[in-house]
Order: structure tokens, then C-alpha cells, then sequence
């Protein structure tokens, strides 16, 4: 992963997307592109109880990662990750995706909290990658100065949605109120900005996403950053978390390696 050019990127492309379509997201700019897997929080209906002697269910609470055809990369030249998003509303969390073999094979990890407690937990404790809100509802707690910046500190990074805002006006108010937040308390770092499509209509094009930022309290430079600088950090930082704390790793070198050379001697900074 380490040689490639990540170059625009969208984070999260609902993995119903139309997989021979993904080649149309180059003639709209990007590089790169996550597909999610969405994992819903259970239900807290009881569990009907074993007779004694049945063996126990040894479950995945994480569902594997989609299954891309292998000619795909033969056919586009996009950089395609897996992402899994899972919700969640306690720290009960951490024993079933620490138990998960699947949750092994993501690229990236991200988290919906729908409590305070959970968001707190979030920030400080887990081991993730992208902390986002469903844009259909308001965010059901508020978020501190503190926490933000525990997060940000810890390399997590907090996601903004623009697809649901092309779908439905409260989605795109809900949208609107977060990324203020986010600047309010902030001041919009860490930050990256993704479509959440399931279809190509529901993607816009790079320039398009840039323009977008300004509605969303962002600057020009911070625009940028997070369609190209925040996306590629927060790969890079996955990649350190997949692999543990090292300092080195060798790979052959190429002459469009340069700028990503210099990323990853500021992630073996951040890892020491």
C-alpha cells in the first residue's frame, strides 16, 4: 500500500454500489475509494437460552468484507480499500469486535457512537479510524473541546456525509449543523468529506466536493484537505495501526513516491 499514489479520495462508498460502475468515479477525479460495510447495532431482544449440551454459537459480530473480482484492478486504476463502519452505544463493544477475525481484514475502521458514553469511548479508547454521525438525526448528545481534540490527538478522524444532502433537506440541515460543530469546536480538524453513495448518481465530481466545503464552514486550503491531505494521513495511519509500532518498511521505490515518502516520515514520527 505503501508505493501508490491515493491522490482524491472518497472514503466511503456503500458497498451495494454497482462495482462495474466504480470506473465512472475516475472521470470524476478520484483516486481512491473505501467500500463500507455497515454493521447495525443488535437489537436488545433477549437471546432464547441453550439447552444444556448445544454447542455455543461462535459468531463474527463483523460481516466479511465484500468480495471484489479479481480482474477489477486489471480493468480501472483506482486504489480500492475495505471500510467497516459499526454502531454502537456502550463499551460492551470492545470484547465482540476484539473477538472479530473479519475486522482483521478492513483497510478501515469506523464507528458511529450513538451515546455520550460511547462517543467518550470513542475518543479515547478505541483503536479506529473514522468517528461519523448518521446525517438523518441531529446529533443526540454534545460534543466538547476535549473530546474533539482527544480524538484528533489520538489520529481519529470525523467524517462528513454529503450524499444524504442531496437525497433529503433535514439530512442536509443535519449535515450543515455538524460540520459547524465540528469548526466550533475544532476549528474543522481532521476532517474528511465523503459521498456515502450506493449509486453514481449520488456522487459529485472532485471539484464539485472542494466547492462543497465553503457551505460547510471550510476554508479553500481546508477544502482541499479533505478530499486529498486528510484522507491520505488517515490511510497512512490505518496502515500503521494494521501493521503496529515500526519504523520501517521496505518496499520497492518509484519516482511518483516522493511526496508519499515524506508522509510516511511523519507517520513514523506520530508512532513514536
Amino acid at each position: 500500500m505503501a508505493s501508490r499514489n491515493w491522490g482524491f479520495c472518497d472514503l466511503f462508498i456503500n458497498k451495494n454500489y454497482e462495482l462495474e460502475k466504480l470506473h465512472l468515479l475516475e472521470q470524476l477525479g478520484f483516486n481512491t475509494v473505501a467500500i463500507n460495510t455497515h454493521v447495525e447495532e443488535p437489537s436488545d431482544e433477549p437471546k432464547k437460552k441453550k439447552k444444556k449440551g448445544e454447542p455455543r454459537d461462535k459468531k463474527d459480530y463483523v460481516p466479511p468484507a465484500i468480495d471484489l473480482p479479481k480482474d477489477l484492478s486489471d480493468e480501472i486504476k483506482l486504489n480500492i480499500l475495505q471500510r467497516v463502519t459499526i454502531e454502537f452505544s456502550d463499551s460492551s463493544i470492545a470484547h465482540k469486535i476484539n473477538q472479530s477475525e473479519n475486522l482483521k481484514k478492513y483497510d478501515i475502521i469506523a464507528v458511529i457512537p450513538k451515546t455520550l458514553q460511547a462517543f467518550h469511548y470513542a475518543c479515547g479508547n478505541m483503536d479506529i479510524d473514522i468517528i461519523s454521525f448518521e446525517p438523518e438525526s441531529k446529533i443526540p448528545f454534545k460534543i466538547s473541546r476535549k473530546l474533539y481534540s482527544q480524538a484528533v490527538e489520538r489520529g481519529i478522524f470525523f467524517e462528513l456525509m454529503y450524499s444524504p444532502a442531496i437525497r433529503d433537506s433535514t439530512s442536509r440541515k443535519n449535515i450543515i449543523s455538524t460540520a459547524h460543530t465540528y469548526h466550533a469546536v475544532g476549528k474543522s480538524r481532521n476532517i474528511i468529506v465523503t459521498s456515502g453513495a450506493e449509486n453514481y448518481m449520488q456522487v459529485r465530481d472532485v471539484h464539485d466536493v472542494i466547492n462543497l466545503g465553503f457551505i460547510l464552514g471550510l476554508n479553500s486550503n481546508e477544502s482541499l484537505e479533505v478530499v486529498r491531505n486528510n484522507p491520505r494521513r488517515l490511510i497512512l495511519k490505518a496502515e500503521g495501526r494494521k501493521l503496529g509500532k515500526h519504523y520501517m518498511l521496505v518496499e520497492p521505490f518509484t519516482e511518483t513516491d516522493n511526496k508519499m515518502s515524506e508522509d510516511y516520515i511523519a507517520l513514523f514520527i506520530d508512532l513514536k
